[in-house]
């Protein structure tokens, strides 16, 4: 006999949401396992507007909709063990974790579901050296030294954006009381903005060089200089910064399982998915694992629906 009807890997949104679905389908047995002392994941570090919309009339920030299904899971029985992690899945749906009070423990469960999200990963995409130099920071570290951590990366910010979080950082960066001395693209304006990426644009004045790389920095032992390159006419312009915030490549974590043989999606590098199932029967994806960095054009990742596909699941293996 399983230990649980449903285990769920990751307490970020999707996980959080997922439990609920699940739980409101009359699943009673469900153990959430997150290896951070919090719940709400990624989502904890932003505090603009966009959030919910799919429970609550108006988008909240990313802190009220964590606060908001947090509640919401307290009408149910859930357990959730936070400051765990999660060392390997077997493909017989046994997981296997550890924390300071259990030590290492095996569990097993009728139906899993992975919510682990994903993470800023180096992989080559930005090409200038980055070594040596203070100043110099991924967007998503930017973001929680800003919103979590209450301090500026610095006062006069180079951002490289690939997407709209690089320029809601340098809105946050704004009203906080920093400079943004330009935010640099490699497609043009027209390409990448969507209504939320012109309206911060126009809104707080912030300047963007289009076209265009970033090829060299310059500086002591604190980032002061970077040269920047126009792609179609190669002229090279310099602009003196303090910081330079890099858009680096957002993949899935999948690292729990190494050892199994899920289909994995070769444009994501998340799980290959239909509606939510995976390859192996009785396992479950949902949220930023599968989406990777699609999720930043996406206005929900919550997990509810693959929380009702797998307790219907499990229903019907009983």
């Amino acid at each position: 006999m399983p230990d649980y009807e449903l285990i769920i890997i990751g307490a970020g949104i999707a996980g959080m949401t997922a439990a609920l679905g699940a739980a409101r389908e009359g699943i009673t047995k469900i153990l959430i396992i997150e290896k951070e002392s919090n719940v709400g994941g990624i989502i904890n570090q932003c505090v603009h507007n966009g959030f919910g919309k799919n429970f609550l009339d108006d988008p909240v920030t990313g802190p009220e909709y964590i606060d908001f299904i947090e509640r919401q899971l307290g009408e149910f029985e859930i357990e959730i063990l936070l400051d765990t992690t999660v060392l390997e899945v077997t493909e017989g749906k046994k997981v296997t974790y550890v924390n300071s009070r259990d030590g290492i423990k095996d569990l097993t469960a009728q139906a899993i579901i992975f919510a682990m999200g994903a993470k800023e990963t180096y992989s080559g995409n930005v090409i200038i050296p980055t070594n040596g130099l203070t100043g110099i920071f991924t967007v998503g570290e930017a973001h929680k030294i800003i919103n979590l951590d209450g301090y500026l990366p610095g006062r006069r910010t180079v951002i490289i954006a690939k997407n709209k979080w690089g320029f809601i950082v340098a809105r946050r960066l704004i009203v906080e009381g920093g400079n943004i001395e330009a935010v640099v693209i490699e497609n043009t304006f027209e390409e990448m903005a969507n209504s939320e990426i012109r309206d911060i644009v126009d809104g707080f004045d912030i300047p963007v060089i289009e076209n265009s790389r970033v090829t060299e920095i310059e500086g002591k032992t604190r980032i002061e200089k970077l040269k920047i390159v126009n792609l179609e006419n190669e002229e090279i312009i310099e602009k003196e910064c303090d910081s330079l915030l890099l858009s680096v490549n957002f993949l899935p974590e999948t690292t729990v399982i190494k050892k199994t043989s899920f289909d994995i999606n070769s444009k994501t590098s998340g799980f290959e998915v239909v509606d939510f199932a995976t390859s192996l029967e009785g396992f479950f994806a949902c949220g930023n694992v599968i989406y990777g960095e699609n999720a930043f054009w996406m206005e929900e990742t919550d997990g509810i629906q693959c929380g009702i596909i797998a307790a219907r699941f499990v229903k019907e293996s009983m």
